[in-house]
């Protein structure tokens, strides 16, 4: 075996010295240096242009956004003792989508720049097993433009009368958001209630007046759960037209990506063949290769342990009631009562 492995060490050396790069070759070589250079040059002059996320300019920190957060719930009256919380960086993909393909990227830029709050921290506090949690959405400069009490249906609440349900949403506005109201037009055909078993929700919206990003609105909404405050956005009505249609887009797109999967599909397949016809010759060192595959599947799990955040940002707390109820079942006991309470 030293034999050999020394016989292979000359030939390589031997191979090395022989290689030589000829004009050919540094003409190759040249061009494509150059090539990168001028890839790095359009890529330096025009990435803020199509990633305008890039050039977002934080006024406040990921700490500062949640306990703005915080304190604005509580605020509504949000009692969050025993809350926990999460906070991601989010975008309005449908708006930042409509304003990039209709307007051009230099107007959008400037749009989602001065106009509309297109990139945002989604703050949620909530506990595990229980629907009732509260999000609030704070922009890179620290501006609240959402807010979302989520309630059970059965909660109780009162009864408002149209008139009295939007001045509460109006001083809401103005009292806690500091939102200029004479800069909108109060959307009479949107304003509609809701009755649930113990209260009566309402919900009014306002457009900015004199403002279209091509056909695309820029609207307020105020939730009303009972008399008190349980929604509010703002954003860009994105025509529902143009939706449908980029769906149809993305499912045209999608279908080709599923398409192009069938060549890698046998590619993959042609891998594996080789990596065990070469196993069973014993030409394979399966120590090195698993050694690979088990730090690739390290790597991998580091990769997809940097998306919790986003998951725990997501995940439904109500999601385990049938794992509550069951809690609820073994602390009372069991018996006919306990039965048909969990009914």
């Amino acid at each position: 075996m030293r034999k050999d492995g020394a016989l292979l060490l000359e030939l390589q050396e031997e191979w090395l010295l022989q290689e030589r790069l000829d004009s050919h070759d540094k003409t190759v070589l040249l061009i494509w240096i150059l090539a990168g250079l001028l890839g790095a040059g359009v890529a330096y002059k025009y990435f803020f242009q199509a990633f305008p996320e890039a050039s977002v300019q934080f006024k406040v920190t990921r700490a500062a956004a949640l306990e703005h957060a915080r304190q604005f719930a509580i605020a509504q009256g949000a009692q969050l003792d025993g809350y926990q919380s999460s906070i991601i960086f989010q975008v309005d993909h449908s708006a930042k989508t409509y304003l990039e393909r209709e307007v051009g990227l230099k107007q959008a830029n400037q749009m989602m720049a001065n106009d509309v709050h297109i990139w945002y921290w989604e703050t949620r506090f909530f506990r595990p097993l229980q629907k009732e949690q509260f999000k609030v959405w704070v922009d890179p400069a620290g501006g609240v433009v959402g807010y979302t009490h989520e309630l059970e249906e059965t909660a109780p609440g009162a009864r408002l009368e149209r008139a009295t349900a939007q001045t509460a949403a109006e001083s809401f506005l103005r009292d806690i958001l500091h939102a200029d109201l004479s800069r909108y037009d109060f959307r009479e055909e949107e304003a509609n209630s809701k009755e649930l078993p113990n209260r009566r929700d309402w919900r009014f919206s306002w457009e900015r007046r004199g403002f279209r990003a091509k056909d695309a609105p820029y609207r307020l909404s105020v939730t009303l759960a009972g008399d008190r405050v349980a929604g509010y956005s703002e954003y860009l009505k994105v025509p529902e037209a143009w939706e449908r249609g980029y769906d149809r887009l993305r499912s045209s797109n999608n279908f080709i990506e599923y398409i192009a999967l069938i060549p890698y599909a046998f590619f993959l397949g042609g891998c594996l063949y080789v990596i065990f016809s070469l196993g069973r010759s014993g030409a394979l060192d399966w120590r090195r290769g698993l050694a690979l595959g088990a730090f690739l599947t390290a790597l991998y799990f580091i990769m997809t342990m940097n998306q919790w955040p986003l998951e725990r940002a997501g995940y439904p707390p109500q999601r385990d009631r049938g794992l509550r109820v069951r809690l609820q079942r073994r602390q009372r006991g069991p018996g006919p009562r306990g039965a048909r309470g969990d009914r």
